[in-house]
């Protein structure tokens, strides 16, 4: 007799509800580990496990009978991760690749192993910080990027600033160490997912194009614009990423376009451990979705192909208001875009917070934008 897999997941997010969705026709049992405020697994998820992802007797039930543990998000206390991995759980990503998460730590290993990345400093209390901050800014222009290197998402802890507020900011900052990053001259940004397993196959989407609204991924494009050369290049920028980072599931990979007086070049933006908005559009638009693949990896099954399934995609987030439901606007988004994939995430709306996503895939990469944007706002109720 067979005994279906069970894969425990810490987090409760859409993240895992997307891991729910696409566990579901593989024969896989998945398992949440949900704080009070999660939401979004717990209407598709049977087997959840309530407690907080740094809590040790919490992480120990999920994981109990479980073949593997991965995440959907990377919040988690390493050392409570470690004593789990001491015990023999399987940990997928390892803690050690968890790590990277933190933007300090991964600016010094990825600097460290020849991998493109900007300027920059960390101010972690090894050094005076206001000094260290007014030499970086002036040898920069005077106005830097500043980034909280733990605990930052969607735009939230990252800060431009300058002169006096720069020198002030970091005089009076008591959390995580902070990263100082130059202001680029950026023409674009892109992503790459990468998988790989732990037998050592890897596997790569196609480059995506990435759009930025207040630090917030809004939209999501394939193809992705970039020439053949600097398309590749991106490609094998994220498969050097994996291999430093020792990633097993799927690694996110996000990249600055830069411009250069030889036309722009590629730096390594951040980095997460697992699936991520950024793909998305793959369980419309793939021959295997982010999702379906993590959990092949994980497991360490053969890898799906990610040949996209047609010529444009784009994704676009449903982006909470003050208004209600967003599920009381389904109908009439299908009525203006029959072909929107909608997928909402059971989450209460906010402004701010993303509670959904559509993509729309075509022959037209703009009619595709096109659509994808007119049904979001619908949604949206904007």
């Amino acid at each position: 007799m067979t005994v279906q897999p069970v894969v425990a997941v810490v987090g409760g997010g859409q993240l895992a509800r997307m891991l729910a969705e696409a566990a579901s026709p593989l024969g896989v049992h998945l398992r949440v580990l949900a704080a009070d405020g999660d939401e979004g697994a717990g209407e598709v998820v049977t087997d959840v496990v309530r407690g907080d992802p740094d809590d040790e007797v919490a992480l120990a039930a999920v994981a109990e009978g479980a073949d593997v543990v991965t995440f959907d998000h990377e919040n988690v206390d390493h050392a409570a991760l470690e004593s789990l991995e001491a015990a023999g759980v399987v940990v997928r990503p390892s803690v050690a690749t968890l790590r990277c998460s933190d933007k300090a730590h991964q600016r010094r290993t990825f600097a460290a192993a020849g991998l493109p990345v900007p300027d920059f400093v960390v101010l972690d209390g090894t050094e005076p910080v206001v000094a260290a901050a007014r030499g970086f800014a002036a040898a920069h222009g005077g106005r830097v990027v500043v980034k909280a290197s733990r605990g930052g998402y969607d735009g939230r802890g990252v800060w431009m600033l300058s002169g006096d507020e720069l020198e002030a900011f970091v005089d009076e900052w008591t959390g995580a160490p902070l990263v100082l990053e130059p202001e680029l001259d950026l023409v674009g940004e892109v992503a790459v997912l990468v998988a790989r397993r732990p037998s050592g196959e890897v596997a790569t989407w196609p480059v995506v194009e990435t759009v930025q609204v207040g630090g917030m991924c809004d939209e999501v494009v394939l193809p992705s614009g970039l020439d053949a050369s600097l398309e590749a290049t991106a490609l094998d920028v994220a498969r050097r990423v994996a291999e430093v980072a020792g990633a097993v599931g799927v690694l996110a990979v996000e990249l600055f376009l830069v411009a250069t007086p030889n036309g722009p070049t590629v730096l390594v933006n951040e980095v997460a451990p697992r699936v991520h908005n950024s793909g998305h559009l793959t369980i419309d638009a793939c021959a295997t979705s982010q999702f379906e693949q993590h959990l092949r990896a994980v497991l360490d099954w053969p890898l799906g192909p990610t040949d996209p399934l047609v010529p444009a995609a784009t994704m676009v987030n449903v982006v909470g208001g003050a208004d209600d439901d967003p599920r009381q606007r389904q109908a009439q988004a299908l009525a203006r875009v029959p072909g929107a994939r909608i997928h909402l995430y059971g989450k209460t709306s906010r402004p701010g917070r993303k509670i959904g996503h559509v993509t729309v895939v075509g022959a037209d990469r703009d009619a595709t934008r096109e659509q994808a944007r007119l049904a979001a706002d619908l949604l949206a109720g904007s």
